[in-house]
């Protein structure tokens, strides 16, 4: 057998690999016009650490639509009762507001009403200087979303 005759087999294998992986792809692809179905790892974070560092993470890049994703009430994603595009907009804002360079959560989250926690959030913006940021996380009884961010030192963009 010919070094030619052998590749060939290989390259046919290794396009079916391909094809079948892009076919389990698409079959893992979000379904209908408003993104991924509810309930997956694309919405929320796994604890209210995770919620917070991600949204501020999201912020800092402009991530809107990350943002979004972590943005919600004990019901879940805020994109459920406003919408993908009005959610994303919300975020422009807080985004604009906050501007993190760095942050760092303070050790003790406070227990709110209804499960809710209060996180302290120790934030360098670009438009604000050093200031404390309360956030409130909340948890839908699967996964943890920001529900509040206090905004009122950060002035307006």
């Amino acid at each position: 057998m010919t070094a030619s005759s052998r590749e060939g087999p290989a390259i046919r294998v290794a396009a079916l690999v391909m094809v079948v992986a892009g076919f389990a792809l698409v079959g893992c692809a979000p379904r209908g016009g408003a993104g991924a179905e509810y309930g997956t790892a694309l919405y929320g974070a796994v604890s209210a650490e995770a919620a917070t560092g991600r949204f501020l993470d999201a912020a800092r890049l402009r991530d809107y639509a990350a943002m979004a994703r972590l943005f919600g009430t004990d019901d879940g994603p805020a994109e459920r009762r406003w919408g993908r595009a009005e959610t994303e907009q919300r975020m422009f804002v807080l985004a604009s507001l906050l501007e993190p360079r760095a942050w760092e959560l303070r050790p003790n989250p406070v227990a709110g009403a209804g499960g809710a926690s209060r996180w302290m959030v120790d934030l360098t913006g670009r438009r604000n200087g050093a200031v404390g940021v309360p956030f409130i996380i909340v948890s839908d009884g699967n996964r943890w979303f920001v529900e509040r961010i206090g905004t009122e030192g950060l002035g307006a963009p």
